[in-house]
């Protein structure tokens, strides 16, 4: 009972703030690493990314958000992109200028590489955090930037070596549009 009683405070407590959606687009530079189990040897594939965020701010100290992120694909690497869903809080610093942000993130990657016949697939759930800043230019568009450190789940063995992918570093900088 005390548990329902918590939520519906919390739920009438974010349905009192100002709830505001947004929109977004940012570029950045992206890092996968990868390790090969039976050699030890690391494998970083670093690319260019495209991301388009849809989110709603939770007030002025927090924001929910659902990300699509395109990689750039290069060499052999055949898809690379991902969906993450995330929850940042919220730290005004300059009052409504400047913001700092940090919060979990959870999503899918998707990561297809194939060369001389051989397919390597990394593709699977990625875990971590972000932090960045936000600086309102206007009323509804902001600049925003920071850095994105996921853990990766993927695998695959291709002819009986074991690849696993490791992180997932982004740095990013991009615009957000509040309606």
């Amino acid at each position: 009972m005390k548990k329902i009683a918590l939520a519906a405070l919390l739920a009438a407590g974010l349905m009192g703030a100002e709830n505001v959606p947004f929109i977004g687009v940012s570029v950045g530079n992206t890092e996968l690493k990868s390790t090969v189990n039976v050699t030890g040897y690391e494998s970083k594939v670093d690319d260019t990314h495209y991301t388009a965020t849809l989110g709603q701010y939770l007030g002025d100290n927090g924001r929910v958000y659902l990300s699509y992120t395109y990689v750039e694909p290069k060499h052999n690497v055949k898809n690379s992109d991902g969906a993450s869903l995330g929850f940042d809080l919220i730290l005004p610093v300059i009052d409504n200028a400047l913001f700092l942000y940090a919060g979990p993130v959870v999503g899918y990657t998707r990561f297809e590489e194939e060369a001389a016949g051989i397919k390597l697939d990394l593709s699977g759930l990625h875990y971590g955090g972000q932090v960045g800043a936000i600086v309102r230019v206007m009323n509804n568009i902001e600049i925003e930037g920071g850095y994105r450190y996921l853990i990766e789940t993927g695998s695959d063995t291709v002819l009986g070596v074991t690849v696993d992918a490791d992180t997932l570093r982004m740095w990013y900088i991009g615009a957000n549009l509040r309606f």
